[in-house]
């Protein structure tokens, strides 16, 4: 039997997680030096008033805190793939490879380059050749392939947080003046692609990136920002493509600030 375990930036709900037969291991996010224990999506509480205004930091996932759901899910013969986000963005994979060392082939660890939709995405995908009955070598070799299709592009209000945990290199002239705003992408590190002034042009710039042949979508925000107008262009463009709603949860919340909304997407 073969089990996925992935972190709880993905965004699974619990329901969604046990619905799938997904393991969940938590991220940790600090507010002032205490430290709090990232909960599926719907389960953190009010996150968002505790961190205004205060220091805010994430810490990576022991290996232990793997190690020991490897081990009980290897009993008897198990399998287990485990997908992280990205490793330019956490420590998270490499605490993950440690702790899969002892397992040898019965554990593979895979970076996914992505996090939160893109992440959710890619773990589903996972999930679909688990159902169809692929073995575990196939599926990871399958998964690099599935992985150049998926793509993030977003937008925040302020670049302070990406900066502070050093996610985001400037090598450019990126910039939040007046209403002038950044586009940024994720496929495996983020990189800044341009500044967009005025809400229209930065909703196109979310948008026109997107292949004609995405097949699904996820629309992240942020704390409480309206992305109606978003939603609007991707259904437009998009008219067959279900599009998720999604707030990003406590540990990306560090990293993109209050106000970030973003895209996540799949091609065919």
């Amino acid at each position: 039997m073969i089990t996925i375990v992935t972190d709880t930036s993905a965004g699974y709900s619990r329901a969604e997680a046990d619905s799938r037969g997904i393991r969940l291991v938590s991220l940790a996010y600090l507010i002032s030096g205490i430290s709090y224990s990232e909960q599926p999506r719907g389960e953190n509480g009010n996150y968002l008033d505790k961190m205004r205004g205060k220091l805010l930091k994430t810490s990576q996932p022991a290996p232990f805190a793997f190690s020991r759901i490897f081990e009980e899910l290897t009993q008897n013969g198990g399998e287990v793939l485990c997908i992280t986000l990205s490793s330019a963005l956490s420590g998270t994979y490499s605490s993950a490879v440690k702790a899969a060392e002892p397992f040898g082939k019965s554990v593979r660890v895979v970076n996914s380059g992505t996090v939160n939709g893109g992440l959710h995405l890619f773990v589903d995908e996972a999930v679909n050749m688990l159902v169809g009955g692929l073995s575990l070598d196939a599926i990871c070799g399958n998964l690099e392939e599935i992985k150049s299709k998926i793509n993030t592009v977003f937008t925040v209000e302020s670049l302070e947080p990406l900066k502070k945990g050093g996610r985001l290199v400037i090598g450019r002239s990126v910039n939040t003046t007046l209403n002038s705003r950044p586009i940024l992408t994720l496929a495996d590190s983020i990189r800044f692609v341009s500044n967009v002034r005025g809400v229209k042009p930065r909703i196109d710039a979310l948008v026109s990136p997107m292949p004609e042949s995405t097949r699904r979508i996820f629309l992240m925000k942020s704390g409480n920002v309206d992305t109606t107008r978003v939603e609007s262009a991707l259904s437009a463009r998009f008219p067959h493509v279900k599009i998720h709603l999604r707030d990003v949860g406590p540990v990306v919340t560090v990293h993109v600030g209050e106000g970030a909304v973003g895209v996540a997407y799949i091609s065919r």
